[in-house]
């Protein structure tokens, strides 16, 4: 099912419902550019090519434009009857508007990869084209207002991260790879996702531990916001599960539980002819 989100572009001396067609198609462009890339980064899909059909699908951007100021009224998703959303589609509507409202905020979501951050850039260059201001509401009806030229383009570089000078450790699910590349990834309980780059014996590790906790210990890049979005060269080993987490045997002061049920060794016992004599009554019954 499609989103509708809504752009309004505010303070322009163009007539209400209007808007110069050059700058209209830069700010589609770029909408469609951004959301084709977080559908590809929730999906999980790197590089060039085309992407599975519900990726794609799931992308796709119409627009209508209607008066009061200038209003974009935005559809994003599968145009069709269905009412509800997938999983996948939820996924991407969330990443999504954490891009748009961060564009508004100066605060990008800390594991936007690269294209993400570049496209999020060129929609706040387009917007400031079009509008001294603007305001951004999603289909939750929540809504940002901000100039476009009093927003931050730096935040969004990804050449802005840090990398630390000592080694840290990073716990989490190992979830993905790619073996030309020697790269993998894992996500920790909450959710933050970090890539490993340069990952020695990499076939090796999958085929042992994919799907399994595992622990990272290696050089880290950080974002501008000091998340770990990568570690170097890692030292991966599978993580032991915390002993809280193991079941605990009764104590040996806890009362014995008397279990409601019949006898496993009891039951009615019969000799050869009380079973003769029994299955003819079943069978004449």
């Amino acid at each position: 099912m499609a989103s509708e989100y809504e752009i309004r572009l505010q303070e322009t001396t163009l007539p209400s419902g209007k808007i110069i067609a050059s700058d209209l198609n830069a700010i589609m462009s770029r909408l469609q550019d951004l959301s084709t890339r977080v559908s590809r980064w929730v999906a999980d899909i790197e590089g060039s090519g085309r992407g599975p059909l519900a990726v794609e699908r799931s992308a796709q951007i119409l627009v209508g434009i209607v008066p009061g100021s200038t209003v974009l009224q935005i559809e994003r998703g599968v145009h069709d009857a269905l009412d509800f959303d997938t999983p996948f589609e939820e996924d991407t509507n969330k990443r999504f508007w954490e891009v748009v409202a961060g564009i508004g905020t100066d605060v990008p979501p800390a594991d936007a990869p690269e294209l993400v951050r570049e496209s999020a850039v060129g929609l706040l260059d387009a917007l400031q084209a079009a509008a001294p201001q603007v305001t951004v509401a999603n289909p939750n009806g929540r809504a940002i207002t901000f100039r476009p030229d009093q927003r931050s383009r730096e935040t969004w570089n990804v050449k802005t991260r840090v990398v630390d000078e000592i080694a840290v450790t990073f716990t989490g699910r190992l979830d993905w790879a790619d073996l030309p590349k020697r790269q993998l990834k894992i996500t920790d309980d909450v959710g933050n996702r970090v890539t490993l780059t340069r990952v020695e014996d990499t076939e090796e590790l999958v085929r042992q531990l994919v799907g399994h906790r595992v622990t990272a210990t290696g050089i880290a890049t950080r974002n501008v916001a000091g998340q770990v979005v990568s570690i170097k060269s890692p030292d991966i080993t599978e993580a032991q599960v915390p002993d809280a987490w193991h079941l605990r045997s009764t104590p040996s002061w806890a009362p014995p539980i008397d279990y409601v049920g019949p006898d496993p060794d009891g039951g009615v016992e019969f000799d050869d002819d009380e079973w003769v004599t029994f299955m003819a009554a079943v069978k004449a019954a």
